[in-house]
């Protein structure tokens, strides 16, 4: 099984990993893990296995999967201990990703610590907000349709 969420604080995405966990579930976590980091702009990412029991099988199928949702500039701490960092350490050989862009750790500080370079301490706009901003402030198209005219305002006829 596996949970995703943002830390809002931090606009950091939280991937935690438990019990058993398929190929196919960890293919879907990955996929769903770089869809919400691009839609929220998202640089930083932990994958916490320490409480993973069994999974996923397919290692070089995952660390493909993580080397194509890669983006330059993002980071990707994998955290566990013994067995769980060992799967780690294979995700990160298998993927090729280079080295500044993700990493294995045994705890969540020393997670932290290498990601702080990319947490963003500021509040964040949502998808929404997002949109409306560009919208906002893109240039005008040209041909576009044009405004309906008030007939109540000034100068109308």
């Amino acid at each position: 099984m596996y949970s995703i969420r943002v830390e809002p604080e931090t606009n950091q995405l939280l991937v935690i990993l438990t019990g058993r966990v398929s190929t196919a579930e960890a293919l879907r976590a990955a996929s769903q893990a770089f869809t919400l980091a691009d839609a929220g702009r998202i640089s930083a990412i932990t994958c916490d296995t320490t409480s993973l029991r069994r999974g996923p099988g397919g290692l070089l199928l995952v660390a493909t999967a993580l080397a194509a949702g890669y983006r330059d500039g993002m980071r990707i701490a994998l955290i566990g201990e013994g067995t769980r960092r060992r799967l780690g350490e294979r995700l990160v050989r298998y993927s090729r990703i280079p080295a500044e862009g993700i990493a294995t750790f045994e705890n969540d500080a020393e997670a932290r610590a290498w990601l702080a370079p990319v947490l963003r301490r500021a509040p964040r706009l949502s998808g929404t907000e997002l949109r409306h901003v560009e919208a906002l402030t893109r240039a005008p198209r040209r041909g576009g349709k044009r405004a309906a005219r008030d007939p109540h305002a000034e100068g109308a006829a």
